[in-house]
């Protein structure tokens, strides 16, 4: 039985992660947890998404990474009504298609939420907080194969690195910031985890994960902060009710792939590949402010690194299509 203390902490660091994540590596909101906005808003709003689509994704009886990317892709979905991205990025002159807007709609759908916001922080929760190994024993064989394999996994690690680093130092608005934020806030997620560990680890993730009656209470919280954020964040970005449509059908494809992708028997478990030694994944956070403090903006290597990025999500989309499909 786990003590509901230790079970909310564990979602304070979940949340803290997709926060990390979703918003310090792109210097969106690169000191969430130093900042009134963010404790009160950023990092509330992640922690509740986290909660929720982890707890849709878990229905299922054995979770993969396909599930968790199309969980993550509604994840993404807040960039509508919540953010606007979807519809007025701010970018200039971009394609559209059904009043979404091509580009940023890829890049967040497709890699950013599924990827870095959701499945990233529930792997690292698994990884380093729990005694389970669901989720790594559920990467597809093309992925894994590659990851059983020391000197790849650290030369993949190395490219990751560069890859968050590239991303936070292009939108950081000083090499002050590029060396502080993913550094500070990455200190308070390892002493948090620290603190976590010296625990023990002998709670599987769906024992941290909330029970129904919680999510009951949770979800409540989670719309009303969907709501706030639709009324007093750039609220001129919504379109009128034409507009939205896109969206609207956005939310039921991506939702009806999940749901038939959770209500499918359960996936193939393989062997999980070996997780990257702690004090490595400890040193993750520095190893980017450092990359980020030293690299050039460059926006050539950040639209590189969106379409390498980009090619991986549209990969896993492919891969949890053709599944839903062959099990339909």
């Amino acid at each position: 039985m786990v003590k509901k203390f230790r079970k909310y902490f564990f979602w304070l660091i979940l949340g803290a992660l997709s926060t990390y994540f979703a918003e310090v590596i792109t210097a969106s909101t690169p000191f969430p947890f130093f900042t009134p906005s963010g404790l009160l808003v950023t990092y509330p709003f992640y922690t509740l998404n986290m909660l929720v689509f982890a707890y849709v994704a878990f229905q299922k009886r054995k979770v993969d990474l396909y599930t968790l990317f199309l969980a993550g892709q509604i994840f993404g979905l807040f960039e509508a009504y919540g953010t606007k991205m979807l519809w007025s990025p701010g970018w200039g002159a971009e394609p559209k298609f059904l009043g979404i807007s091509v580009i940023p709609f890829l890049l967040l759908i497709f890699l950013w939420h599924p990827l870095m916001s959701f499945t990233l922080p529930i792997i690292i929760a698994e990884s380093y907080l729990t005694s389970s190994n669901e989720v790594l024993a559920g990467i597809p064989g093309w992925i894994s194969r590659y990851l059983n394999n020391k000197r790849t996994q650290y030369m993949l690690l190395v490219l990751f690195v560069l890859f968050c680093a590239i991303n936070q130092t292009v939108n950081s608005p000083s090499k002050t910031v590029s060396l502080l934020s993913p550094s500070a806030s990455w200190l308070l997620i390892l002493l948090s985890i620290g603190l976590w560990r010296r625990k023990g680890l002998v709670h599987g993730l769906r024992e941290l994960l909330p029970t129904k009656g919680e999510i009951l209470v949770i979800f409540p919280l989670f719309f009303l902060m969907y709501a706030l954020l639709g009324i007093y964040l750039f609220p001129e970005g919504i379109p009128p009710l034409k507009g939205q449509a896109g969206v609207w059908v956005l939310y039921v494809f991506f939702g009806a792939l999940l749901y038939l992708d959770v209500k499918s028997p359960h996936s193939k478990v393989s062997d999980a590949p070996p997780e990257v030694p702690w004090r490595v994944f400890a040193s993750l956070g520095f190893l980017v402010a450092l990359a980020a403090y030293l690299l050039p903006k460059s926006v050539p290597l950040v639209v590189i690194s969106w379409i390498l990025g980009g090619f991986l999500g549209l990969a896993l989309f492919a891969g949890a299509v053709a599944r839903v499909l062959k099990k339909g």
